[in-house]
């Protein structure tokens, strides 16, 4: 699933190849799909991320909301399938999506504020704000994936967030200290940062330092990784690095 790197890579990719385009057409071949409102001739503003969410602000107060769920992604080639195309005077982007469960909507700027205000804060934009932490007695993994208090951070970087702070996934949230949630937001921001810095070649050049890596030495301190299941999703740590 896309999560907060992904979804600023395909942002990027979006500002170069659309931003400040006109829409000319939109086509649309899935019928779950249904985008109300006359998109041709307006204009794209600004294409900006909120969390997990893409931004497309258009001419005369609209709002292209976009969620990449699963298997979203845009192509700017023509793909075999897609979902959606977007035609612009400056090219296309074609909305990908295998499991079609991605999600692209046109809202007002009144609906647009209502759902992005249900989101905690995004750790790249408002700073690693972590104090909704300690609202909660869940472990601190299940805790950031969260939307609600932490935007845009999921499976695969909430785990390598915590091997950064050194921190047990196993942890009550409410129970860090001040100190350790410093730590995890510096962990955060930098593995966030990192996986950004791949750009558009981030599905091949990612190297996790315990994401996926069950069985194989901490590239820290060479202790086994391990793997266990919170809420239904595998979580990997050191046992060594993360008491």
């Amino acid at each position: 699933m896309p999560e907060l790197p992904e979804v600023q890579i395909v942002v990027n990719q979006l500002v170069t190849r659309l931003g400040r385009a006109q829409i000319r057409a939109i086509e649309i071949r899935d019928p779950k799909i249904k985008l109300a409102g006359d998109l041709v001739g307006r204009r794209i503003r600004r294409i900006r991320r909120r969390g997990k969410n893409i931004v497309v602000d258009l001419s005369g107060g609209r709002h292209l909301l976009v969620h990449l769920r699963m298997t979203g992604w845009f192509e700017f080639g023509q793909p075999k399938r897609y979902r959606v195309a977007i035609y612009t005077t400056r090219g296309t982007a074609y909305f990908e999506d295998a499991r079609r469960l991605g999600m692209m909507q046109v809202v007002t700027t009144a609906q647009l504020e209502h759902a992005l205000e249900q989101l905690g804060p995004d750790p790249l934009l408002d700073g690693c704000e972590l104090s909704g932490l300690r609202t909660t007695s869940r472990p601190v993994k299940v805790a950031l994936l969260d939307q609600r208090l932490v935007a845009g951070v999921g499976n695969i970087y909430a785990s390598e967030s915590l091997w950064r702070a050194r921190i047990n996934p196993r942890r009550r949230s409410d129970r860090l200290r001040s100190e350790e949630l410093r730590g995890l937001g510096r962990g955060i921001v930098a593995s966030l940062r990192r996986a950004i810095a791949h750009g558009p070649r981030i599905f091949e050049a990612q190297q996790f330092a315990v994401y996926g890596r069950e069985g194989r030495p901490c590239r820290r301190c060479g202790t086994v990784i391990r793997r266990m299941v919170q809420s239904q999703r595998s979580t990997y740590y050191c046992p060594h690095c993360q008491r």
